[in-house]
């Protein structure tokens, strides 16, 4: 080696250490945020499926109890209804996981039915409504997400 000249030393400076490191951290930031945002959009798809589900089933019951003298319907145990001119209206609560429940202060999701006829009686109406959360707290019906639909039926 020459005089006067020195040998540089192999590795990295902390400027570049400390650059690296900076956009590392901002990546897994960005990652990290990016799979939370996801899990979230997977259960708010997982409960909106339900809702539909729920709704779906609770049609399907209101259909097996619309003739007087008919059972008691399979999965909701709903007594024969007198559809007529005046709206059958009908209130269920649901736990989240989509079993049926006896109060509000259990429920995550509230259905809210209603069942008429036309004045011929030869359609039937079906009107379903499903709000979830159902309760925030100790308070009453938040209405946070709502899912509407309606049928008519022969």
């Amino acid at each position: 080696m020459k005089p006067g000249r020195r040998r540089l030393a192999r590795g990295f400076t902390l400027v570049e250490v400390m650059v690296s490191l900076g956009v590392f951290a901002f990546a897994i930031v960005v990652i990290i945020g990016a799979l939370v945002a996801g899990g979230r959009d997977a259960g708010n798809d997982a409960r909106r499926a339900l809702a539909v589900d729920l709704l779906h089933n609770c049609f399907r019951e209101l259909d097996l109890v619309k003739v007087p003298g008919s059972a008691h319907s399979p999965m909701l145990g709903l007594a024969p209804l007198t559809w007529g001119g005046e709206p059958v209206h009908l209130r269920l609560w649901f736990d989240v996981s989509g079993a049926l429940v006896d109060s509000e202060q259990r429920a995550y999701y509230k259905a809210d039915l209603t069942a008429t006829r036309d004045a011929g009686a030869a359609l039937g109406h079906l009107h379903g409504r499903v709000i979830w959360p159902a309760r925030h707290g100790s308070g009453g019906i938040a209405g946070d997400v709502e899912l509407f639909t309606s049928l008519v039926l022969p």
